[in-house]
């Protein structure tokens, strides 16, 4: 007999064993990024800078057990979402979250590479990869994106690209890094390098001229 003290799991992925494997860098040679799950109170700050909500289609690049996927409907009213994953056991656990929620109709977990996949549905896109992933991904957005999509990505910037935040740097909560880029002017603003002022050139010069 069960005791009606044992607490149950609250992620279907604790039932899962092996994991080992949920950590690793996903199956095969197209994986870019290991598998370390965002904090809860970091995929809410995601979706709040994105302004996730009525309308948006959200897609999630590497979706781990899809806890931004089921957020961003769940709490956000996002339309529809969809996750790319490339780790079985992975997809295993997103699809028993989907499934416990009755999120099905709304969420959708695709197993493969998301560089093969069509991301023109999208208009918000998250990442946790790595700057190198995010690099790889630069054309794949160019070339698919609609005009106002927005990429919110968590720790690691796309580099050479330019965020919505008027300093050009990261969201911060708590350690974690947010950044959020929308398209196209992420990559057609450019940002001039900061000349030095008079003042700041003459304060150097004096101490050369000290020597």
């Amino acid at each position: 007999m069960k005791d009606d003290n044992t607490k149950e799991p609250d992620d279907f992925g604790e039932r899962i064993t092996g994991w080992h494997n949920l950590l690793g860098w996903g199956d095969g040679d197209d994986s870019v990024a290991p598998y370390v799950p965002t904090p809860m109170n970091v995929v809410k700050a995601m979706l709040e800078i994105a302004g996730a909500g009525p309308g948006d289609t959200v897609i999630d690049l590497g979706c781990g057990d899809a806890r931004i996927l089921t957020m961003a409907v769940e709490e956000f009213g996002a339309d529809r979402a969809i996750g790319y994953e490339l780790n079985k056991h992975l997809v295993e656990t997103a699809l028993g979250n989907i499934y416990r929620k009755n999120l099905e109709r709304k969420v959708e977990i695709v197993e493969g590479n998301f560089m093969e996949a069509d991301l023109s549905p999208a208009t918000i896109v998250t990442l946790y990869l790595t700057t190198t992933g995010n690099a790889k991904l630069r054309p794949k957005f160019k070339e698919e994106l609609r005009q106002g999509t927005r990429i919110i990505s968590h720790d690691f910037p796309i580099v050479d690209w330019v965020t919505d935040s008027p300093d050009n740097e990261a969201v911060k909560v708590g350690t974690h890094k947010i950044f959020r880029y929308t398209v196209p002017n992420a990559y057609e603003v450019k940002i001039e390098p900061e000349k030095p002022s008079d003042d700041r050139w003459n304060r150097i010069k004096k101490l050369f001229d000290r020597l």
